[in-house]
C-alpha cells in the first residue's frame, strides 16, 4: 500500500462513526441492604419498607438543617394534606393516589426517611447524641448512622443534602449527592412518581 492509499485508509478509520461501536448494557440496579438504628435506639431495616418507594434524605451535622427542610418538602410533595400540620399528624397524612389504576390497585406510598450521618462515635457518646436527636425530633423517626454506612453505600457530600431513592423491591434507582437545583429536584420528583407507576404496571 503506497503512502497516499495509507493516508486515505487512516482518514477513513478516524472518521468512522462512533455509534458503530458496541455499547455495554447498563448494570442492573442493586438491592440495598441497610440496617441502622433510630433516635430511640430501636433497630431499623430498610427491608421493612418494601412495597413503598423510599426516599432517604441524609447528610452530616453541617447539612442537618438543609436535610430537614428537604425532607419536609418531599413529604408534602406526595402527602399534600400534611402541609402546615404538626409533625405527628403530618406523618399520618395519606399519599396522593395515582391516576388510572384498575379496581383494587393500591397506590404505592412514598416514605421519606431522614438519616443523620453521625460518624464513627465512641459507644459512650452515641447515647447522648441519640437522646439529643430524640428531644429535637420526638415525632419523626430519624435513622442514625454511626458506621459510615451511608457514605460507603451512596456517597456523602459534606454539608449538603444527599438523596437515595429505593424502589418497591428494595433496589437503588436514583442517587443525588449535593444541593438540589431545580432540574435535579424535577428529576427526583419525576423519578419517584415514575417508580410508583412502574410498581402497579
Amino acid at each position: 500500500m503506497n503512502r497516499l492509499m495509507w493516508t486515505a485508509f487512516v482518514a477513513l478509520v478516524m472518521l468512522a462513526p462512533l455509534g458503530a461501536q458496541p455499547v455495554a448494557p447498563a448494570p442492573p440496579p442493586k438491592t440495598v441492604e441497610l440496617m441502622l438504628e433510630d433516635q430511640f435506639e430501636r433497630k431499623t431495616d430498610i427491608t421493612d419498607l418494601r412495597g413503598n418507594v423510599v426516599v432517604l434524605v441524609f447528610g452530616d451535622r453541617k447539612g442537618n438543617d438543609a436535610c430537614r427542610a428537604l425532607g419536609e418538602q418531599l413529604h408534602v410533595c406526595w402527602h399534600p394534606d400534611a402541609k402546615g400540620l404538626p409533625p405527628a399528624k403530618a406523618q399520618a397524612a395519606p399519599a396522593v393516589p395515582l391516576d388510572g389504576l384498575k379496581p383494587g390497585q393500591v397506590s404505592p406510598n412514598v416514605i421519606v426517611v431522614p438519616v443523620a450521618c453521625c460518624g464513627k462515635l465512641p459507644a459512650a457518646i452515641r447515647g447522648a447524641v441519640s437522646k439529643q436527636i430524640a428531644k429535637s425530633s420526638p415525632d419523626v423517626v430519624v435513622w442514625l448512622d454511626y458506621a459510615d454506612k451511608m457514605k460507603d453505600t451512596f456517597g456523602v457530600t459534606a454539608g449538603e443534602t444527599n438523596v437515595a431513592v429505593i424502589d418497591v423491591t428494595g433496589k437503588l434507582r436514583l442517587k443525588i449527592n449535593g444541593a438540589l437545583n431545580q432540574p435535579a429536584m424535577d428529576k427526583l420528583v419525576n423519578g419517584v412518581q415514575a417508580l410508583r407507576y412502574e410498581a402497579v404496571r
